[in-house]
Parts: C-alpha cells; sequence; structure tokens
C-alpha cells in the first residue's frame, strides 16, 4: 500500500464510522419525534398555529390553523424561530386550546409512512457513504478521488441533517454542511475538470471559502440563539442555484479548449449534477423563493444527489472507453426517470385528493412505458452497430469461402482427368462474373493471372475446349498440355475429358446460378455507395479505437496516475523518471504511428516507389520477412489510388507480420487497361477462410473487413486464397474511375 494511502486511511474510514454512529442516533430520535408539519407564531406569549404542512403528521389530527399550543409534556413549549415563524424543538404530548375554551392532546407517534421515509433517507444516506468509499478505496492516493469522498459525506450529512427532528446535535451539524456544500460541490467540479487551476478560478474559490466559512459561523450563532432569520434558507437556496450556474458558465467558456476527452468528462458532469438537483430546484428551492412554499419535503428531493456520485464513479469505471458520449443517452434516460420517480412519490405524499392521486398515478404508468421504450430504442441503435461489424465479418468469410469452394469445384475434375490420361497438366479457367478463377496441374499450378486467355491459350496449351452452357455461352476454358509420352490422346481419351468437361459446365452452372441470386439480393437498397461508405468508415473508426485505448490511452492513464501520486507525495527518483521518459516516449511513436495510418505524408513527399521501398525496409528492420517488390504502376497514378492502394499493401504486410510468421513476402502492383492491380503473398501458415474465426475479431481483425471495405467503394473486389500451413495469397481489383 502507497504511503499517502496509508495516511488518509484512518481519516476516511474513522469519518465513515462516525458518520454511521451519528445516522443511527439521529434516525432513532426522529422516529420517536416524527415530523408534526406545525409551524407556530407568537400571539402574546402563546404560540398560535400558523400553517401545517399535508407531509408532516398534523395532517391527520383534529389541529386547525389558528388554534393555541398550550404546553408539551406539561411544561412550557420550546421552540426554534425561522423569520417570524417558528417550529418545536421537543415533542412529546402536545395540549391545544380549540376556540378559546376546548383543550385536547395529540401525542406524536410514528406510523408505517414514518418508518418508509426513515428508510429512504437512509438508504440514500448509504449509497452515498458506499459510493464515496468505493471510489477511494480503488484509488486512494488521489486527490480529485478524496475531493469525491467528501462531497458524497457532506451530501450524505445533508440528507441527514434535513430529514432529522432531533435538534441538539443537528443544530450543529445543518449549519456547517449547509454552508459548505456548495463549496465542495463547487471544488470537486474544478479538480474533476482542470489537471492545472486557472488563476481567476482559484482566486475565486479562496473568496468562497472565506463566505461560506463566516455563512457557517452567522448561522451557528444565531442558531444558539433560538432565532434564524427567514432569509438565510433563500441565502441557502440561491447560493447553489448560484453555483450550478457557475458551473455551467465555466463549461461554456472552456468548452472549446478542451480536448476529446475532457469534454466526455464534463458532458457527464453537468449532464449528471442537472438530472441530480432537478427535484431540489423545481419541488424545493425554486417554490420558496417564489412562493415561500415548497411541493416536497427537502429529503425528499435532495435524494436525487445520488445521480451525480453514482454517474461519476460509472465513468471511472468506464474510463478505459474513448467516447463517453454515448453513454450519455442511456444515463440521461435513467437518470431522468429516476428523478421523476422521486417527484412522483413526493408528489403523492404531498396531496390528498384522490383524482390527482390516480393521475399521478396514470403519468408514472406512462413514464415507466416512455423510459422502457427509450432503453429499448438505444438497445437496437447499439446493436444495430455490433450487427453491422459482424456482418462485415460474415461477408468477408463468405467471400474467402466462396474462392475457396470455387477453386474446389474446378479442382476435382482437374484432378480426374490428370490422373486418368497420364497428361503433363491442364488448367481448367472459369469466368465468375467480372474475375476468372483458373485451377491448374502440373505445369500449370502456379497460372493465376492470365488474362486474354483464348488468344493466349494457343501458344501455352496443346489444345483449348470451351466450357459452353446449353444456350451456347462461353463461361470458360479448359486449357490441355502435352501427354508425358509425346503421344497424342487416343479417342477414349478425347471422350473422357469430354464427358469431364460436360460434367464440370453443370456443376459451373449451378453455381453461376447462385452467383446470380446473390447478385439479386445485393442489388436491395441498402447495398448502396452510401451504404458501403458507411461500412468503410465504422470499420475504420473501430480499427483506430482498438489502436488508440490499446496505446496511447493506456499509457497515458499510467502516466496520470503517477504524476498524481507525485503531486500529492511531492516525492520521485530516477527510476520513476526514467519509467515516465519511456511512457511518453512510446506515445510519441504510437501518435507518429497513428498520424502516419491516418495519412502516409511520405506518398506526397517521395511518391508510392518511395513510400513502399520505405515500408519493405521498416518491416525488414522490425524482424519481418525479406519483401519482392514490384511496382509497375504509372508515375501518373492518381492520388486517392496511391494514398488507398499503399495502405492495403501497409495493412496486408503488417498482417503478414504480425500473424503469418512467414520468411518471403511479395508484394506486385501492376496495370493493365482500365484495372489496377495488386497481390501479396507470403509463406506463412495461413489460416482457414472459410472459418468465421480465422478472422480475428480484436483490434488487428478489422484489418481486412476495413481493406474490404475500401476496395469496395472503387467498385473492385479483393480474393484471399489461403490454407493453413500453405501461405496466403490476397488479389486486389480496383477498376479506374
Amino acid at each position: 500500500m502507497p504511503e499517502i494511502a496509508r495516511k488518509y486511511n484512518l481519516a476516511v474510514y474513522s469519518s465513515a464510522l462516525l458518520f454511521l454512529l451519528v445516522a443511527v442516533y439521529i434516525h432513532t430520535i426522529t422516529l420517536k419525534n416524527p415530523y408534526t408539519g406545525l409551524m407556530f407564531y407568537e400571539d402574546r406569549g402563546v404560540w398560535v398555529v400558523a400553517s401545517i404542512d399535508p407531509a408532516g403528521k398534523a395532517r391527520g389530527w383534529d389541529v386547525h390553523i389558528g388554534d393555541k399550543l398550550l404546553s408539551v409534556d406539561g411544561q412550557q413549549p420550546e421552540v426554534m424561530k425561522l423569520g417570524d415563524r417558528a417550529y418545536l424543538k421537543r415533542l412529546g404530548v402536545l395540549q391545544f386550546e380549540q376556540e378559546g375554551w376546548v383543550r385536547f392532546e395529540l401525542r406524536s407517534e410514528p406510523g408505517m409512512m414514518d418508518v418508509y421515509k426513515s428508510l429512504f433517507a437512509a438508504c440514500a444516506e448509504l449509497a452515498l457513504l458506499i459510493i464515496g468509499l468505493a471510489a477511494y478505496r480503488n484509488k486512494p492516493e488521489s486527490y480529485m478521488v478524496r475531493r469525491f469522498y467528501a462531497l458524497n459525506v457532506f451530501m450524505a450529512t445533508t440528507l441527514l441533517s434535513v430529514y432529522s427532528t432531533e435538534t441538539a446535535l443537528t443544530g450543529l451539524i445543518l449549519p456547517i454542511v449547509a454552508s459548505w456544500l456548495p463549496y465542495q460541490l463547487f471544488a470537486f467540479f474544478v479538480a474533476f475538470m482542470f489537471r492545472t487551476v486557472p488563476g481567476w478560478i482559484d482566486s475565486a474559490m479562496a473568496v468562497y471559502r472565506v463566505l461560506a466559512a463566516l455563512f457557517a459561523i452567522y448561522v451557528l450563532f444565531v442558531f444558539s440563539l433560538g432565532s434564524i432569520p427567514g432569509w438565510t434558507r433563500s441565502a441557502l437556496h440561491t447560493t447553489l442555484l448560484g453555483t450550478l450556474l457557475a458551473i455551467v458558465v465555466i463549461a461554456v467558456v472552456y468548452w472549446r479548449t478542451m480536448d476529446s476527452a475532457e469534454k466526455n468528462r464534463l458532458l457527464t458532469f453537468v449532464t449528471a449534477l442537472t438530472l441530480s438537483l432537478l427535484p431540489y430546484l423545481f419541488l424545493y428551492a425554486l417554490p420558496d423563493l417564489l412562493w415561500g412554499e415548497y411541493i416536497a419535503l427537502p429529503e425528499m428531493t435532495l435524494g436525487g444527489l445520488i445521480v451525480l456520485p453514482a454517474s461519476i464513479l460509472s465513468l471511472w469505471a468506464r474510463q478505459k472507453l474513448l467516447d463517453i458520449r454515448f453513454y450519455l443517452p442511456s444515463l440521461a434516460i435513467h437518470g431522468l426517470y429516476g428523478e421523476l420517480v422521486i417527484i412522483l412519490i413526493a408528489a403523492l405524499i404531498r396531496s390528498s385528493a384522490s383524482l390527482a392521486t390516480l393521475t399521478l398515478c396514470g403519468a408514472f404508468v406512462l413514464l415507466t412505458l416512455l423510459h422502457r421504450l427509450g432503453l429499448d430504442s438505444f438497445k437496437r441503435q447499439r446493436e444495430k452497430r455490433e450487427n453491422r461489424l459482424d456482418r462485415q465479418r460474415l461477408e468477408m468469410s463468405i467471400r474467402l469461402a466462396e474462392y475457396r469452394n470455387s477453386r474446389d469445384l474446378l479442382r476435382m475434375p482437374a484432378e480426374l482427368v490428370h490422373n486418368v490420361t497420364d497428361i503433363e497438366g491442364l488448367c481448367f479457367v472459369w469466368n465468375r462474373g467480372s474475375e476468372a478463377i483458373m485451377y491448374g496441374t502440373g505445369p500449370f499450378v502456379e497460372m493465376q493471372e492470365l488474362t486474354n486467355f483464348r488468344q493466349l491459350a494457343p501458344y501455352v496449351f496443346t489444345q483449348v475446349m470451351d466450357l459452353v452452357q446449353p444456350d451456347g455461352t462461353v463461361i470458360g476454358y479448359l486449357g490441355l498440355g502435352s501427354k508425358k509420352n509425346n503421344t497424342v490422346f487416343t479417342p477414349e481419351e478425347l471422350g473422357l475429358i469430354d464427358k469431364v468437361r460436360l460434367e464440370t459446365v453443370c456443376l459451373l452452372m449451378g453455381a453461376t446460378l447462385l452467383d446470380e441470386l446473390r447478385g439479386a439480393r445485393n442489388g436491395l437498397p441498402k447495398e448502396t455507395l452510401e451504404y458501403r461508405l458507411l461500412e468503410a468508415q465504422e470499420a475504420e473508426r473501430v480499427r483506430m479505437s482498438y489502436y488508440l485505448h490499446d496505446h496511447v490511452l493506456q499509457n497515458l492513464i499510467f502516466l496520470a496516475r503517477d504524476l498524481e501520486e507525485l503531486h500529492d507525495t511531492e516525492q520521485s527518483d530516477k527510476r520513476l523518471t526514467a519509467v515516465w521518459l519511456k511512457c511518453l516516449y512510446d506515445t510519441q511513436r504510437d501518435i507518429r504511428m497513428l498520424c502516419d495510418d491516418l495519412y502516409p505524408h511520405i506518398i506526397d513527399q517521395a511518391g508510392l516507389d518511395a513510400a513502399l521501398l520505405w515500408l519493405a525496409r521498416t518491416v525488414k528492420e522490425n524482424g519481418g520477412p525479406s519483401i519482392k517488390l514490384e511496382n509497375e504502376l504509372p508515375k501518373t497514378l492518381p492520388s486517392l489510388y496511391k494514398m488507398t492502394l499503399f495502405r492495403i499493401v501497409r495493412e496486408l504486410a503488417n498482417n503478414a507480420v504480425k500473424h503469418a510468421r512467414g520468411q518471403k513476402l511479395e508484394i506486385r502492383l501492376w496495370e493493365n487497361h482500365d484495372v489496377y492491380y495488386g497481390l501479396i503473398s507470403d509463406d506463412g501458415i495461413g489460416f482457414d477462410p472459410a472459418n468465421v474465426s480465422g478472422i480475428r475479431t480484436d483490434s488487428q481483425g478489422f484489418g481486412l473487413v476495413t481493406i474490404s471495405s475500401q476496395v469496395a467503394q472503387f467498385g473492385g473486389d479483393i480474393k484471399i486464397d489461403s490454407e493453413a500451413g500453405r501461405g496466403t495469397i490476397v488479389r486486389i481489383r480496383l477498376p479506374k474511375q
């Protein structure tokens, strides 16, 4: 355990234990003497009922405004003045006089509603304390976390004090916590948002501390005299409202100077604070300031304060996420729902009309339905994003499996003819849409790219046969090499070859039919250029997010944690400094790599040839395979194609280094008529394209999905030929625009 943690453990855990003991005592006293709701004014030495709060016990008594309070437990009533009104400091058997001659006695005894109120307040106080302790236990060395714990204790103590009917101890606690709570809230906001506090804010906080201390001393003094001016409650309301307004103003002023992470924290804080104070503002503070009456008791409205610390704790727990704004809609829905529940409960307690009660219950049901619909809506949006990525991975796997299956369709007849006819080699060519799929045996095994096959075939093969459908459409060719003994094919051999050719045509016709059906499906409206562009952008964003999280963000979190400890302890050593420097150097390198990934400036400065040579040299220096590079693309290649091809080649080269574990990597780029081609192959371990898990689902696995989407934007296609243990060959085709 760090030394700084031991230093504060005693204070933190002792304060938590002290709070629990005081809370148990105050709740016990309050249950014995529940809130009556009676307010009095003095008339010639006699205390007369001035108002009756419907939320108090007196609403069920036969007490009316104007009745006189004669005694409490046979003694003179002890009251605490609040402006021109007063309330009882001690309860017991109350003796009243009604209409000048009727006397009656009442005893204030707790009911089930008082028990429910006590449980509500106790649960809210305990939740605040637990949230503060959980944050401190997770990071005791952090100054900001200790301020967070102090804020939670102040809020819990405020709830306890406003709920209490015990006056001796509460009279000392309430003036202090009520005076200092707005300052604690503002101080935590400053610590939460600013690593270096601006000078004018620091000065404002110093003035704030002085004013809060003077106000607390004043309230304690007048409380000890048994009379509190009525303006003090309005002053507390105004102070808290002013603090909230100051936070909003500071947020607006510094918004443009903040980075995305700081903006995320600011949005979370302001949203949670606003939701926390909604019940207090609209049910207590504003009605009290404007009309001198409140709708709900303060302990009910201040229960919403739990939303703020719970949101902050959730933010810290999810600090590994890059964009907290993604979670703000859900946070707003949950928080607003909780606030409305508190408001409705308070209004039900306050209201005694059955029609109003039914109306409020109906509104509660409606709000519950809207809450559920809102949650379902955001859930569907999140699932839609996840499904899009899953669909991209699945489509990529399907394409790879289709290419391998297409070659398998040609492999079976090719191997049959090769083994039966004693031929040196042969090659099947299938024109599957716009691409040509080839499978060869013998000397034609490596024949993968041969344009204008029909014109060049007579110079390569001894005999060429067309693969013709019944309607006369030529869908491919069969090129035959010479026999091993240099003899001619016998009629039996030619008959066998022709029979195999016809059976192959039947197989390919079935596969072509599937292609046509799939093409019709892909012609649906969602498969537009805009949709493909969205897919590419989303895949790129996800890949970049994983990179930032796994490298840059982790380094910064580590560095921030150690610097916080340095700030608190003011102690360091050379070993820690060396670790910090390494962390900064690694972060600089990662950011530089990310900048190159977003826009490789070397292409603008030196051209595609130099960029590819630099890439080959970098891969080799980092322990990667040796690279054979052939770039036959013209110097006048458009900039967009240069950038896209370089990114594709770099991604595939990085995949070969990280996963393939091969010794050789071949990169070839060339141009043919209206198409740019690329071929990247390695002799590594390969993978099974038919298996969806073959395409990795972590941060590195989004590379193939990104490449596929980029190629699709140009109307091109990508083919991946890979088998476990036999390396990988990737072919890229980009039509000219």
